[in-house]
């Protein structure tokens, strides 16, 4: 709730906060480390054994492959889908070694996350590329060389590629892992020159993230007019950035035209990169807090597009000096933002000293590190101790009662999330944007899949309907629970057994509905083929 004025409650002054963290206000001895919640938040479960692993990745394989189950003709998404010419047989035993060494590899990352930071979210990724493998070595095996399965190899190789690279950046892997990641790219290239392919990368992705820096830069245009009115510098920084959306624009008709090569696109990309740079620097200099946010989500498209174009990691020291003065500005705007007295009201209030003097601590450590040069490894290891301590600083001041602090913290958030990705690290801990993500979409198809079935059913009356209709309402109430659950911030092990008994509802589910036989089973197919994998992909997620 926003903070009452007329209480009397006043925001802390810099003076304040300034003795705060040096230690001058006494609020309580602090009986709890930083250490010690980054072991409580990020601890990691025994790796699931070898029949756990290969129950996910059956789960995953199940989900991709449902459209059979529903009779649904295989379909290329290209428009002008040309037969290809390329050699079946040549293929199918490249495609089945690159499957089982893509398990393998799987196995062997499940029983290293324990020990190695940033591993969760890429062992996800390799159990639902081991899947898709799978699927795509059943398809080359019973079809043959038709415009679909060359579609499906290369989106194959495309987040093969993405998967190695973000692995190749994680220090620590075993011998084993790096041998079936060598067998692995090999493989891959052999493939590509049996169908007569580049190496690709994920369009889907690209776009939709070329399409959010456009957007992006539409509200910093916007900001720009309404911040600086129609002076000089005002007119210029608007042409300047008028221009990025322009290069920005090219770059989403580069991407979306399939018969654009990869180096074209990473071209187009690096106009923009290259321009970007001084403007954003030159914007910085007005500091203004709602063209510092523009600034921000620019930066983070630019940072995400030039990570999923696989491009070598460089130190911009420009940028990294930018996110840490914009981090130390927002945890100066939380404690104006919030009373003491409020502070003082916190379940661990008795941590708010402590947690706050580290935060602030090792963001200065952090910037005086970039401002000296200091090399990726030094830069790295700062990077971590700021997600340390982001993560206590969080936990303690989350449960602030007022909604403008709380804006702040997960402006913070954003910001370190920014940081991340320019360093091109793994988070350590639960992805709750993806798991958001995946639930808003479950919550979507499962709506779906009650009305279709409704209208199926009252069109072609069953004996079991009344059953079936009351499942698939469970269904929606389960997901909209699982999506609101997670937006409030819900630890992943307290999903668990929602999830599974969210996955249980939709498997009673599904036996109805393919049982469709009207109009409506190629819909119900269609609504299936999004809804299972994304269930199964929030469940491995939780159950990691």
């Amino acid at each position: 709730m926003p903070i009452d004025q007329s209480s009397g409650r006043q925001p802390w002054s810099r003076k304040v906060r300034h003795q705060l963290l040096c230690g001058f206000v006494f609020v309580a001895p602090c009986l709890w480390s930083t250490e010690a919640y980054s072991q409580r938040n990020l601890s990691i479960r025994p790796p699931h054994s070898r029949e756990s692993m290969r129950g996910f990745i059956d789960d995953y394989t199940k989900s991709l492959d449902s459209d059979a189950d529903f009779d649904l003709p295989r379909e290329s998404g290209s428009i002008q889908a040309v037969t290809p010419s390329f050699d079946i047989k040549q293929l199918r035993p490249l495609v089945r070694k690159f499957s089982d060494t893509m398990t393998q590899l799987s196995y062997g990352l499940n029983e290293e996350m324990g020990r190695i930071p940033g591993l969760r979210q890429s062992n996800t990724e390799a159990l639902r590329l081991s899947a898709t493998a799978v699927v795509v070595s059943k398809h080359a095996e019973k079809h043959g060389a038709d415009p679909l399965l060359q579609e499906e190899i290369q989106q194959v190789d495309a987040d093969w590629r993405e998967l190695a690279f973000r692995l190749e950046r994680i220090p620590g892997l075993s011998v084993e892992s790096k041998d079936h990641m060598k067998v692995l790219n090999e493989t891959s290239q052999r493939i590509r020159q049996v169908i007569g392919i580049q190496p690709q990368l994920n369009r889907q992705r690209l776009l939709l993230k070329a399409a959010s820096l456009v957007a992006d830069l539409e509200g910093l245009q916007e900001d720009l007019a309404t911040e600086l009115g129609n002076g000089e510098d005002a007119q210029t920084y608007r042409r300047s950035v008028s221009r990025l959306r322009q290069i920005a624009l090219n770059l989403v008709t580069v991407i979306r035209d399939d018969r654009s090569e990869s180096k074209v696109i990473v071209e187009a990309y690096k106009q923009f990169e290259t321009l970007w740079g001084p403007v954003a620097s030159k914007l910085q200099e007005e500091e203004n807090r709602y063209i510092d946010h523009g600034i921000r989500r620019v930066a983070a498209a630019t940072s995400e597009i030039h990570q999923l174009l696989l491009l070598p990691h460089k130190m911009d020291q420009s940028q990294f000096i930018q996110l840490s003065s914009y981090l130390r500005k927002d945890i100066d705007e939380f404690f104006e933002r919030t009373p003491l007295l409020l502070v003082m009201q916190l379940p661990k209030a008795k941590q708010a000293l402590s947690v706050a003097e580290q935060f602030y601590k090792v963001c200065n450590e952090f910037s005086s590190a970039v401002d000296q040069g200091q090399g990726e490894k030094e830069i790295t290891a700062l990077f971590r101790k700021i997600e340390q301590a982001e993560r206590s600083f969080i936990d303690v001041f989350q449960e602030v009662d007022s909604d403008k602090a709380v804006a702040v913290l997960n402006r913070i958030h954003r910001t370190v999330n920014t940081l991340r990705t320019s360093l091109h690290l793994q988070p350590d801990d639960f992805d709750y944007r993806a798991a958001e993500e995946l639930a808003a979409s479950i919550q979507h198809f499962s709506e779906q899949v009650d009305q279709v079935t409704r209208r199926w059913l009252n069109q072609d009356r069953q004996p079991y309907t009344q059953t079936c209709l009351e499942e698939t309402q469970k269904l929606t109430r389960q997901a909209a629970r699982i999506h609101d659950h997670l937006l409030s911030g819900r630890s992943a092990s307290s999903l668990e057994g929602d999830v599974t008994e969210l996955y249980e509802t939709w498997r009673r589910v599904y036996a109805y509905i393919v049982k469709c036989q009207t109009e409506d089973r190629r819909t119900m197919g269609r609504i299936s083929s999004n809804l299972t994998p994304a269930m199964v992909q929030l469940r491995t997620m939780i159950l990691q």
